[in-house]
């Protein structure tokens, strides 16, 4: 079986077309363990970092954090995105999601078979 990472980079509330592709990655990422692949991270950029804003929760939000969480798979939230774009300090990320950089992402890349972007 294949070991993905998802870069989640839309946040549901921005359209219509980023609520279908927010969701359509929360499928993807359930259908994929089922059928025995194994998500190495689900790294949250661009809108997608809002996800991790307790102070403006989504449905989608706590879909991931739940799921995620009984899957141990890390929800990684681009720290620079978070702080810069959202104010948010990696301490104040919503529970379940942790602050990371690039530099995580590109190290999970390069050890996952494939990448999957939504």
């Amino acid at each position: 079986m294949a070991k993905l990472v998802i870069a989640l980079h839309s946040h549901p509330s921005d359209s219509s077309d980023h609520n279908t592709r927010s969701l359509l990655a929360f499928q993807y990422a359930q259908a994929a363990v089922a059928c025995g692949h194994q998500i190495s991270m689900v790294f949250c950029y661009q809108q997608a970092a809002r996800l991790a804003d307790p102070n403006h929760p989504h449905p989608h939000a706590q879909q991931w954090q739940q799921w995620a969480t009984e899957q141990t798979i890390p929800l990684v939230v681009c720290s620079t995105v978070a702080e810069q774009d959202f104010g948010l300090a990696s301490e104040q990320l919503h529970a379940g999601y942790s602050g990371g950089g690039l530099t995580e992402f590109a190290q999970a890349v390069a050890e996952a078979d494939h990448l999957v972007q939504f």
